[in-house]
């Protein structure tokens, strides 16, 4: 399993594999915004602070389990709530992961620091101007699902 977070300008990611047969936990999830976290304040240039960001989470447990939700609240770091099975309203889900599994489908990987070493590489070939314009359709996509109340758009 792989945990990515990216910002789009200044653009940064920061990715972080689990050892194999490992899932990711509240404590797995705390840790790595804190390290995240210092990673981007650590920063020479164009410093990112936790709370300056917008987290785009699902409601898996990790996402949603009390010690990671009080661990936002005392960053300050805004969090928007998905809908349940919503795919559509991620914009990993409908972007990000075609995106990466398109530019990433001849590689072959040892193993998982050749993996994370290989997506890093890849999300800096994800062109900033590609990810605006899938803001912008992810936002048009949200508007358009709440014209509906919530009812699935195609």
């Amino acid at each position: 399993m792989i945990l990515m977070g990216f910002t789009c300008k200044p653009r940064r990611v920061s990715i972080t594999a689990l050892p194999a047969g490992t899932t990711a936990d509240r404590n797995t999830m705390i840790e790595y915004l804190r390290t995240t976290g210092k990673r981007f304040l650590s920063l020479k240039k164009d410093k990112i602070r936790l709370k300056d960001c917008l987290l785009m989470w699902d409601n898996a447990r990790p996402h949603t389990a009390t010690d990671t939700r009080k661990f936002l609240a005392r960053r300050d770091v805004e969090l928007v709530k998905q809908s349940p099975y919503s795919p559509d309203l991620s914009l990993c889900d409908r972007f990000l992961f075609r995106k990466l599994k398109h530019l990433l489908r001849e590689d072959e990987f040892g193993g998982h620091e050749e993996a994370t070493l290989a997506v890093q590489q890849a999300m800096r070939r994800v062109r900033e101007d590609e990810l605006y314009d899938q803001l912008r359709k992810l936002r048009g996509h949200c508007h358009d699902v709440i014209a509906v109340r919530g009812d699935y758009v195609y």
